[in-house]
């Protein structure tokens, strides 16, 4: 870890212990310099993070202080798959939510996480689907979704093409491939956002996101009981949530 993600993070604990209050001042550069063993330089981009996120707020020739943060309302996922006009949609959550531009249809290498889940082997490809999703009123993005279908199911069809149709590729197989009623299962994780990620989703700088990773199941014709699509999904960790229900085993 960098110095000043260091820095940081002894800050950002500070502030959220409640030693630095909202509306108090933090300590003067050369007092965080000489606390940290760092230079000026480290200070000053440990602080610019910080502002970045909303906890800092640095006044010209007055100091920085700390701002006032209101609770955190993340939106909350459920676990349910739905279905509308448009077609399927886990998490009613996301309903409201539409493809900010076409998506991206390449094909590579499976990812070495996924071959056994695909029951590929290692090498073999696979057709990618990427897509960024968000509020069509305003174009901010909310969540970026990426399919890997393999490719000697899906190259040469519809489902490596951008536009699927109506329903999407999920209609695609249960209807047009004859793949039989799908089933999906998930998992939810959490991890370091990539430089691509920040930038599409608008990420203050150490916030993770997270991933919920869904692989959907064929139960009709040559294929069925295979996994036919592994969907990863990511978001803005310190937005989202996910409740679920509890029950008793």
């Amino acid at each position: 870890m960098a110095r000043w993600q260091e820095v940081a993070d002894a800050l950002r604990a500070a502030i959220t212990s409640g030693t630095f209050p909202p509306g108090s001042k933090i300590p003067k550069e050369e007092e965080l310099e000489e606390q940290h063993g760092v230079s000026r330089t480290t200070i000053r981009r440990a602080v610019a993070a910080l502002a970045a996120e909303g906890l800092l707020s640095p006044v010209r020739k007055g100091g920085t202080y700390v701002q006032a943060h209101p609770a955190r309302q993340p939106v909350t996922l459920d676990t349910q798959v739905y279905r509308d006009e448009l077609g399927y949609y886990f998490s009613a959550a996301v309903q409201e939510l539409r493809a900010l531009q076409p998506p991206t249809v390449t094909i590579g290498p499976c990812p070495p996480d996924l071959v056994s889940v695909l029951a590929l082997e290692p090498g073999a490809e696979v057709i990618i689907r990427d897509r960024i999703m968000g509020d069509p009123a305003t174009g901010k993005a909310a969540q970026l979704a990426t399919s890997y279908l393999p490719a000697d199911l899906a190259a040469g069809t519809i489902l490596a093409e951008a536009d699927t149709g109506q329903g999407g590729i999920y209609d695609r197989m249960e209807q047009d491939l004859g793949w039989g009623r799908l089933e999906w299962a998930g998992r939810i994780s959490a991890r370091a956002a990539t430089p691509e990620e920040v930038r599409l989703l608008g990420l203050a700088p150490g916030v993770p996101v997270l991933c919920v990773t869904r692989t959907t199941r064929a139960t009709g014709g040559s294929v069925a009981g295979r996994v036919v699509e592994v969907n990863v999904t990511c978001r803005d960790a310190s937005s989202w949530e996910v409740g679920y229900p509890i029950t008793r085993a």
